[in-house]
């Protein structure tokens, strides 16, 4: 993480997905690019984006890492839900059932996200009911909250994500195109959506003296959550 700064600021980690087939410029990193440098924010929060291949391998290995390197105080996915018309913030993951191919054709060992030790399912502990309903408030852009993440690479990142710790990680998805609805208008909800969140998550979180993170314990299952499979070319 960046010492030099303040150790009150909340720092803020943003991802987006990078080109997938014929989808060559992914919105998600059009956002992700738009809340770090277009959006003036009015207080205090240093933004961290990164840009994700749409492979399973690069998610697993990356995001343990930029827990480590950036120690956050909150982590927001950003990823595209083909079809929809509204911004959707993901309520839960699953560990299982991911069978969909990659950018390099590839597949995670046993359809698992996390392979030992890890529930079926992760549900985030922030609330977002509460945060959605708070941040409709303040603007015209439609948001709502979703529980079903796709069992592909959003799903995948969200997981691992939530492994690590469930009261500072969120998943978002956006429409892939909606002509009443910007880049700049979808990173202004988001905006919103990110301030609401810092209310809620706990003071910044700790390295132990080996330099690992401190993964929180306290994840729950959940069993409300469907398992029906999406269409890949619906959600990425």
């Amino acid at each position: 993480m960046d010492t030099s700064i303040p150790y009150d600021v909340p720092v803020v980690l943003i991802t987006g997905f990078g080109p997938f087939h014929s989808v060559r410029v992914n919105p998600s990193w059009e956002v992700a690019k738009a809340l770090k440098t277009y959006l003036e924010w009015t207080c205090p929060v240093h933004i961290i984006i990164e840009q994700m291949n749409v492979t399973y391998d690069d998610v697993s290995n990356k995001i343990p890492e930029y827990w480590l390197k950036y120690n956050p105080t909150l982590v927001i996915h950003i990823g595209v839900a083909v079809g929809t018309q509204e911004i959707q913030v993901e309520r839960a993951a699953c560990n299982i059932d991911y069978c969909y191919p990659d950018n390099n054709g590839t597949t995670p060992d046993c359809g698992r996200c996390i392979k030992t030790d890890a529930p079926d399912t992760i549900t985030t502990l922030l609330p977002i009911d509460d945060i959605c309903a708070r941040a409709r408030r303040r603007t015209k852009v439609p948001i709502g909250t979703s529980d079903d993440a796709g069992r592909f690479l959003c799903e995948f990142i969200y997981y691992q994500s939530l492994f690590i710790d469930p009261k500072r990680s969120v998943f978002i998805h956006i429409p892939d195109s909606n002509e009443n609805l910007t880049i700049q208008d979808m990173a202004k909800a988001i905006q919103l959506i990110i301030y609401e969140l810092l209310h809620c998550v706990d003071p910044l979180p700790r390295l132990n003296q080996n330099g690992n993170y401190l993964i929180n314990p306290n994840v729950r299952k959940t069993s409300d959550i469907t398992s029906d499979k999406p269409n890949l070319d619906l959600l990425l």
